[in-house]
């Protein structure tokens, strides 16, 4: 047989090894043999080999030992070059893709589980994978597949590639949002507790749109991020709207009990219609702290002249070509980085940061620049730029802490007690280094407003919690002992509850006595039962006495009674034990602390994936319409909601 010919039997065969590990269940569902889980099927096998390399990288479903073919086809494939692809990351699932040139056939490469595993696809599956994600990515029209200088790049790339046409991508985009939401319902199926993201955003032709994300800590113990759906608003929307799409939203995917948290800014609108949904809504923080520079900012009043005067800077050499070069040049004279100035956006205090940030570094090309230039602009001075180097210092540690409370990738809420309290001592300390005084009049102006918006901040049930349970804080979180005792009582009643719930969770904590410990206030008591008939139904549960059942309520409130204390006793010591640990230090990753220790505290652990996973913001919402503004232009203002919805779902989770 030729090399071609048995390349092509291999072809096939790796196909229908493919087969081995799935059963057709409907005509257009499969079901994984390895993990029970069930993938849309369109009649090829694109999805189940994209499942095997995702979920099962280890299992060598096709390996050197299905055909002896491999030695020879090796000689017809030894110029193999590789290129990387995209790589899917929602819910955790990875998907990667490698590319090779010769007979239309494909490998990768399993050299990290120790086995040389081949995995075959056609190159023009790959490649459609590859175009499918260089649009979704870069949002990119469908119809840039038409324009006759792609297609002749493609076509000098790889002549023996077919170019799909515009709806062949839209099924090619379906196929892969049929993929990805399969794999975030395995996870959310592993997940008790998923936390919720919201924000509204206006199209530049004026539409209204609202998107919900969710958050959950996916198997490999990182925090993971998936869209949920966007929905259009009404013209003239009102509260009921909006709380209508959120509703439809999450009852889409089944989540309304499941809903540790909604973050949403904090305005009237949002949190009524999270309230009206009846999950628990949390203030993004990140955009308390915004306010409270903001206010801070413009009370500050020399400062807000310089920003004034500085935006006016900015604002000509951004509209100005002839300027701009002329900045580059000097620059370039002076031995500075060749940096362009940075305007401030109103509604994001940290772009006021970088714009100051930024013309300070580049004050001296920036004046020699304008000493060149034919304009009225009034340049900065030295004073100017003094108040700017010393309100940066002051506003230095906010920065910081924005930038920590938006991240998707780490850990974010339990941070927003620490921070706070970091926050203030930084200011108390800064306040008396400070020489000039309009930088002290913005460390007073910080330090007012912090303390009339985030005073409360350790008594919010879920912050306290989720900072208790960050190996990394724990009880130093808190400023005040009383409400770190407190978040200590909330945690064990909330941890004593779930071991009434699953009595035999296994832990390798030495047992403990039952009234070793005070209940928690939050624990029932016996002396608040009343004793009604109606309540209790007799014949459900017979007594094992021979008195008629008369002590039957008795008996079984004493037994929910003891259950009560037995359970809060031991939760007491999980949490005691959990406390007394050594801290983690403060760069490491919290849930690979509750990975390794998911034994020893079984009920903490469930708690932990519960509240580790809100975020402190909602600001990853806010970056899908950052793309969104993209896909809502003219180019694609044919496209459906539906299709717009699946080229952010896939954008989402494209890395």
């Amino acid at each position: 047989m030729s090399a071609e010919g048995q390349t092509m039997t291999e072809f096939k065969r790796a196909f229908s090894l493919v087969w081995d590990h799935f059963t057709l269940v409907t005509p257009n569902k499969v079901q994984c043999a390895l993990c029970s889980q069930r993938l849309s099927f369109n009649k090829n096998t694109s999805a189940m080999l994209r499942h095997l390399r995702s979920r099962h990288p280890s299992e060598a479903w096709y390996s050197n030992s299905t055909s002896g073919a491999h030695s020879s086809t090796s000689n017809s494939t030894s110029g193999v070059h590789s290129f990387s692809n995209s790589i899917i990351s929602s819910a955790g699932v990875h998907s990667s893709f490698s590319g090779t040139t010769g007979l239309n056939s494909m490998f990768t490469n399993n050299a990290a589980a120790g086995h040389h595993i081949q995995v075959r696809t056609t190159r023009q599956e790959d490649l459609d994978d590859a175009l499918v994600n260089m649009l979704v990515k870069d949002t990119q029209p469908f119809s840039v597949v038409e324009e006759e200088g792609f297609a002749a790049f493609v076509q000098k790339l790889d002549p023996s590639y077919n170019l799909p046409n515009k709806q062949a991508l839209k099924k090619m985009v379906g196929s892969r949002c049929e993929f990805v939401n399969d794999n975030v319902v395995s996870q959310m199926v592993i997940s008790d507790f998923v936390s919720l993201t919201s924000d509204m955003w206006t199209s530049i032709d004026k539409h209204s749109y609202i998107s919900v994300t969710g958050h959950l800590v996916a198997e490999n113990a990182q925090l993971s991020t998936f869209l949920l759906g966007i929905s259009k608003l009404p013209e003239n929307h009102k509260v009921i709207h909006i709380e209508e799409a959120k509703n439809q939203l999450v009852a889409s995917w089944g989540l309304h009990s499941r809903v540790a948290a909604f973050v949403t800014e904090n305005s009237e609108n949002m949190v009524a219609t999270v309230q009206k949904l009846g999950i628990l809504q949390l203030p993004s923080f990140a955009h308390v702290l915004n306010l409270v520079i903001k206010r801070s900012m413009e009370a500050t009043l020399e400062l807000q002249d310089i920003r004034s005067q500085a935006r006016a800077i900015v604002a000509f050499f951004k509209l100005n070509q002839n300027a701009e070069m002329r900045l580059a040049e000097v620059q370039g004279q002076l031995g500075r980085p060749e940096q362009k100035l940075i305007q401030e956006v109103d509604s994001r205090w940290n772009s006021s940061f970088s714009m100051l940030e930024r013309i300070f570094d580049q004050r001296e090309s920036v004046a020699a620049a304008l000493s060149t230039l034919d304009t009225d602009i009034i340049p900065l001075g030295s004073a100017d730029y003094e108040v700017i180097h010393q309100c940066l210092g002051v506003l230095g540690s906010f920065n910081q802490a924005t930038a920590e409370l938006a991240s998707e990738k780490r850990v974010s809420a339990s941070k927003v007690i620490p921070l706070v309290r970091m926050l203030k001592i930084t200011l108390e300390k800064k306040h008396g280094a400070i020489i000039h005084p309009t930088a002290t009049q913005l460390a007073s102006n910080l330090q007012r407003e912090l303390q009339t918006s985030c005073s409360m901040v350790e008594t919010e049930p879920i912050l306290a919690l989720s900072a208790l349970l960050d190996p990394r804080f724990k009880m130093l979180a808190f400023g005040n002992q009383g409400y770190a005792q407190e978040a200590v009582k909330l945690l064990t009643s909330e941890c004593a509850s779930l071991i009434r719930i699953n009595p035999d969770k296994d832990n390798t904590l030495p047992p403990s006595t039952t009234g070793s410990t005070t209940p928690s206030p939050t624990s029932p008591q016996t002396s608040s039962w009343a004793m009604e008939t109606a309540s209790v139904s007799m014949a459900t549960s017979p007594s094992k006495s021979h008195d008629g059942g008369l002590w039957e309520m008795f008996d079984s409130k004493v037994g929910e009674t003891q259950s009560v204390q037995s359970s809060t006793a031991d939760a007491a010591v999980e949490v005691q034990h959990y406390l007394s640990d050594p801290y983690l230090n403060r760069v490491e990753n919290p849930m690979h602390y509750w990975e390794k220790h998911s034994k020893v505290y079984p009920h903490l652990f469930q708690l932990a994936r519960k509240y580790l996973s809100v975020p402190a913001s909602s600001v990853p919402c806010e970056r899908i319409f950052t793309k969104a503004g993209d896909v809502f232009n003219k180019k694609r203002s044919c496209l459906s909601m539906k299709t717009i919805e699946q080229i952010m779902l896939l954008n989402k989770g494209l890395v």
